[in-house]
């Protein structure tokens, strides 16, 4: 280690200064007794000066002899156990410290986020500070009661909600381990009573309280923190969600999980009481077929907050299942396979949530990338990689299936339903994003949480279009990570987004691409360009060479058909499979109408014909 140089230059300073100051007190002297005043104040500011310098003297002196005791103390630890540097480089901490295997990369796109810090004892002691004080103030800050009403987007902040989620994130695994100690044979009730009463001594735990209740105040109903809620999770099953309008397509999407794929994993269906899903209606799902709830989730969260409606409900849906490990399933969504196989997926294994990419449609917008770069400081991998930010789609994930264990996810998903509030949604996310489907994969990247997507892009499932069999027309289909077809959604007609609603035959499929090295890096965007031509160290864009790798299919949106892959046969079991759920629905339709002129009708009636 080299010797130590104290640095000279404010020593310099100081003694010309002083000298100054003593040419200043002469000429004071010589001076006629007229100028007194001018003088005297002349020499106040002088005085005061030369205080000023032997002050920032005596801190320099202190903070160079406490430098250099510091780095003795180290050139002492290294003589005495000298080590190698690529040594030291491993004790450092990496910022992204979740990781994935090249094996798991091979089919999976896995979010690897910034390390959120663990709480400390110094970040206790810090809350009792001025400036921990101060800070406090301002996370716990109400933008708005639920009686209030909100007119301008500038009163939803979501870069502001974004730090006080990962301040709460931290604090949660922070207080989690001290709710966890408290004696096991307490009723959770009084669980929760005894942390409040730890909150009146211990400001770590009185800070996490209030900013829950201040992040997601809906969550108080029969409970008064979210611990209850993540003790209380059990098992594995399905969420639903739906309405009247719905329960067509929902009854058939159940029933074919129950008598088509034999799943025997618990249901729970939500909704938002009579005026959304009819009493009978209600009655009718609970009693045609085994192990399913019917629930009203405005029992569970306080809906004078979120005043839920259409898409809104399905993260609180999953939030409010009793499932530890829950896979959300959409009314129109239909499976050629059983979806219980979705626990084994690597991805979700691996990072405790499972996502499925969107259909690639409608490039060239820019509000959502706009959106994500201005609320969200910190970014795992995937969006800046994403088609949204490369221009080429405006829907970069599908939400008609979420696989989420909640006991290790808890925070991201409360994340998740934080974007869906009632105004959240209407003056920011809604105004960006089209409903709920981005809220999942941003909800986790506001509290960096890792997550994976399979690595498909939402294809096609349906019957080769007349007179083109290199295309096919029908449902938007999504692969398992193995690439064979796993589930669609979209119903089973024709094209629902044109109002063909004649029945859909189910014998072609075709994958919505997205296994690209590139991923048309070079065709869509110019940003990517310039660091493509700077990896590769290029003079120019100009000199990149040409895309070797085949274009993504194209999906026709209004005709609902898509072209530009490999045209692919269902396998006979798979097409048979698909095409009984046509018949079924015809039975969910049939029901709907005698429900809907209040017919009483048997809930296992025409479903043995099924069996």
């Amino acid at each position: 280690m080299t010797g130590y140089r104290a640095p000279r230059s404010k020593f310099a300073l100081a003694a010309i200064l002083n000298i100054a100051l003593f040419i200043a007190y002469l000429l004071y002297n010589n001076t006629s007794s007229g100028q007194t005043s001018t003088h005297d104040k002349l020499l106040r500011e002088l005085q005061e000066l030369h205080q000023m310098i032997l002050r920032d003297q005596r801190q320099l002196e202190f903070t160079i002899a406490e430098q250099k005791q510091l780095l003795d103390k180290v050139a002492s630890k290294q003589k005495s156990s000298p080590q190698p540097l690529n040594s030291l480089e491993k004790e450092s901490r990496l910022l992204h410290s979740f990781q994935a295997s090249e094996e798991l990369l091979k089919t999976h796109d896995i979010a690897i986020p910034r390390d959120v810090p663990e709480w400390t004892e110094i970040d206790t002691a810090y809350l009792n500070t001025v400036a921990g004080f101060d800070m406090m103030a301002g996370m716990l800050k109400e933008e708005y009661t639920k009686q209030q009403k909100i007119v301008t987007k500038a009163a939803v902040d979501f870069a502001w909600i974004s730090r006080k989620e990962r301040v709460y994130k931290s604090l949660w695994n922070h207080v989690l381990l001290i709710y966890q100690s408290l004696d096991p044979t307490l009723r959770v009730r009084d669980k929760e009573a005894r942390l409040l009463d730890l909150a009146q001594t211990r400001p770590e735990v009185d800070f996490f309280l209030r900013l829950e209740q201040r992040l997601f105040p809906w969550i108080q109903v029969r409970r008064r923190t979210s611990f209850s809620l993540h003790e209380s999770l059990h098992g594995r099953g399905f969420v639903f969600c739906g309405g009247d309008r719905q329960f067509q397509t929902m009854v058939t999407s159940i029933q074919s999980l129950r008598l088509k794929l034999h799943s025997q994993l618990p249901i729970q269906v939500f909704h938002m009481g009579e005026k959304d899903l009819s009493h009978q209606r209600q009655e009718y799902i609970r009693q045609m077929t085994y192990d399913i709830e019917v629930l009203d989730i405005t029992d569970l969260l306080d809906n004078s907050y979120l005043k839920l409606q259409g898409w809104a409900i399905k993260p609180f849906a999953i939030l409010a299942s009793k499932f530890e490990e829950a896979i959300f399933i959409d009314a129109d969504a239909y499976f050629l396979r059983t979806p219980e196989a979705l626990f084994d997926d690597p991805g979700y294994k691996a990072t405790g949530c499972l996502f499925f990419y969107d259909r690639t449609i409608l490039p060239g917008w820019r509000k959502g990338p706009e959106w994500i770069r201005t609320n969200l400081p910190f970014m795992s991998n995937i969006p800046q990689a994403s088609r949204s930010f490369r221009g080429t789609t405006a829907h970069e994930q599908e939400s008609g299936v979420v696989v989420i264990n909640k006991a290790r996810r808890l925070p991201a998903l409360l994340s998740v339903c934080k974007m869906n509030s009632f105004w959240e949604r209407d003056l920011s996310v809604y105004q960006t994003f089209y409903g709920d489907k981005e809220t999942f994969y941003i909800g986790f990247e506001l509290v960096q949480e890792p997550y994976a997507f399979i690595r498909n892009y939402g294809g096609v499932i349906g019957e080769l279009k007349p007179d083109d069999d290199q295309s096919i027309c029908g449902a938007q289909m999504h692969l398992d990570y193995q690439g064979r077809p796993l589930w669609w959604n979209s119903g089973l007609v024709k094209n629902k987004n044109n109002e063909d609603m004649r029945d859909l035959y189910f014998g072609y499929w075709m994958s919505g691409g997205g296994n690209q090295t590139n991923r048309e890096f070079l065709i869509k965007n110019d940003e990517m360009k310039e660091i493509m031509a700077y990896e590769l160290e290029l003079d120019s864009v100009d000199d990149l060479p040409p895309p070797e790798e085949p274009l993504d299919p194209v999906w026709d949106y209004l005709r609902g058909c898509m072209s530009g892959w490999k045209v692919e046969a269902l396998p006979e079991d798979e097409a048979e499979r698909a095409n009984s759920y046509v018949v079924m629905d015809k039975i969910s339709r049939k029901v709907d109408s005698f429900i809907t002129q209040h017919m009483e009708v048997d809930p296992k009636g025409d479903w043995n014909s099924i069996l």
